[in-house]
């Protein structure tokens, strides 16, 4: 009901941008992307049958925006992807919205908005705008366990306020507080590492209201800028059906996340940090088992340089652990599982060629130490320590 009650408002929307532009369709702004990629790996499948290599790698999308008056803007996209057993291809609605600026530094944003994370969840699928074929998977996770996957941190139904803060001295400064549900589908990857043990599965979830910020400061030092977003939720419910058929509710009391980052972009040059923590403290309505508690983290630094209009090299090491606490995996060994389920490590290295301003060719190798962010349901007969990723991504865009 609630996929249905989107597509309707998102729908509502495209309407009254078309009504608006009627009689001057320049004012309908429509931009779009496909992809098509493919993974191959030596060891463990991730995201999706990367063993045997995988073609379900691909994205779709288009989105239209419009100017209705001075100040007042609305548009929305349609998104599509299939990798592995995550999109099938489904089409949503990735962000539909109404922007009111009343002034620089406040303005006004309702409908279903892209959530404050880091410094690039906002712009993740716009392919173009960077190197990689995967961002770093410490922080900007396709498949995350713990809630940390693109399907969790990608978007809120809400409003917002933002603006940006402009000084002579100390740089400029923006902001953006947003309040608002999240819509997570029983096939998310939210639900399929809840769903990785095997006992039970997601019939629903009910996420309460949900609380992001975000706060840039581009300093005075041009290129470099600062960031810091969080997001925070008191209350989200997991309906579950256990294997026998009755019914189970995981309760997570707290939930927070918080990004920190840093970028500095020097003529053709780019270097990037950011580090990541989120806590999530759980327990089973009704059941004697005691909460469970833990504390991801990751972290990774990257750099880029563009040798000419048509190529890009660029590298990355990222660290991502599932629980803080437990960075060594002593907790795994004591219930006689491997230790390197606690930790994923992963040092990338990417080459971008452009064909041409619409059209783009990616290489990227990754060489991966863990296996914490590889799903049981891709990988039945197990996990190996060290393993290789090759990907190839092309994508064009208008």
């Amino acid at each position: 009901m609630k996929k249905k009650t989107m597509i309707i408002s998102a729908m509502a929307v495209l309407l009254m941008a078309v009504n608006a532009a009627a009689f001057d369709t320049n004012q309908i702004q429509i931009h779009g992307f496909i992809s098509q990629g493919w993974l191959k790996s030596n060891e463990n499948n991730y995201l999706g049958n990367s063993e045997n290599g995988s073609f379900q790698f691909n994205e779709l999308g288009i989105n239209f925006s419009s100017e209705l008056s001075d100040g007042l803007r609305i548009g929305l996209q349609f998104f599509s992807r299939d990798l592995g057993i995550i999109g099938n291809n489904e089409v949503v609605i990735d962000w539909a919205y109404a922007d009111y600026r009343w002034r620089n530094w406040l303005g006004f944003r309702a409908g279903i908005l892209r959530q404050a994370h880091g410094l690039y969840n906002e712009t993740r699928d716009a392919d173009m705008l960077r190197t990689n074929i995967l961002l770093p998977q410490s922080v900007y996770a396709e498949s995350g366990r713990d809630y940390v996957g693109r399907d969790f941190i990608g978007q809120l139904q809400g409003i917002a306020v933002y603006g940006e803060i402009f000084t002579s001295s100390v740089g400029n400064f923006s902001y953006m507080l947003t309040a608002g549900e999240k819509n997570i589908s029983n096939d998310s990857t939210a639900a399929k590492w809840t769903e990785a043990g095997g006992t039970s599965s997601v019939d629903d979830y009910d996420t309460g209201i949900f609380y992001n910020a975000g706060l840039q400061w581009q300093t005075p030092l041009e290129g470099l800028r600062f960031g810091l977003t969080g997001s925070r939720s008191t209350d989200i419910l997991v309906n579950m059906t256990s294997k026998d058929g009755s019914k189970l509710v995981s309760d997570i009391s707290e939930y927070y996340s918080y990004v920190i980052s840093a970028e500095y972009r020097l003529k053709n040059f780019t270097v990037a940090a950011e580090y990541m923590k989120h806590k999530k403290d759980s327990e089973l309505i009704g059941m004697p088992a005691p909460p469970h508690v833990v504390f991801p983290v990751g972290y990774y630094i990257s750099a880029a340089y563009r040798f000419t209009d048509r190529f890009e090299l660029g590298a990355y090491y990222s660290e991502f652990y599932y629980n803080e606490d437990d960075r060594h995996g002593e907790n795994f060994k004591q219930i006689k599982r491997p230790d390197y389920l606690a930790w994923q490590n992963d040092f990338t290295l990417s080459l971008r060629f452009d064909i041409n301003e619409y059209w783009n060719i990616k290489l990227e190798g990754h060489a991966v130490d863990g296996a914490t962010q590889l799903l049981r349901q891709e990988n039945p007969d197990g996990f190996e320590k060290s393993w290789y990723l090759f990907a190839v991504k092309t994508t064009f865009s208008f």
